[in-house]
């Protein structure tokens, strides 16, 4: 029996390492490669068809999901209001959008946040985990 919960525990941790790198960059590489990057709450989210922009034909079902400005650290957030992920799902590093939760978004130029972009989401701004990434944010925004 140990056997069996041991070969589960190390199949349920394959997905995770199927989103990492061999190199995490760190916050300050993935806001100074950003765009854009703000702290939003998500308001609303369905799912809808996503054409695949390297290759039109292909149309993949994504979460959207509409958010209202907390903060914003760099650059300008889509007008469209809307960021996409993809389904949560073992292993496909979405990052699992929820309405009523709070994000810092990374977005890409079609709108994906998946989790390697650097995009978190968090419950608690003032939790200890979080209240010192917003302060670097703030600080790497102040220092442009």
């Amino acid at each position: 029996m140990k056997f069996v919960l041991s070969i589960a525990a190390a199949l349920t941790a394959l997905p995770a390492i199927a989103c990492s790198s061999l190199h995490q960059p760190t916050d300050a590489e993935l806001f100074a490669k950003a765009t854009a990057v703000f702290r939003a709450r998500v308001t609303e989210t369905k799912l809808a068809k996503f054409a695949n922009p390297a290759k039109p034909s292909e149309v993949e079902e994504v979460v959207e999901a509409r958010y209202e400005i907390r903060e914003i650290f760099k650059g300008t957030p889509s007008s469209t209001g809307v960021v996409r992920d993809l389904p949560f799902g073992p292993g496909n590093c979405s990052l699992g959008l929820m309405a009523g939760t709070e994000y810092v978004f990374y977005p890409d130029s079609n709108g994906l946040v998946l989790i390697f972009s650097g995009s978190f989401g968090f419950l608690n701004s003032e939790g200890t985990d979080v209240k010192p990434r917003l302060e670097a944010l703030r600080a790497l925004a102040s220092s442009r």
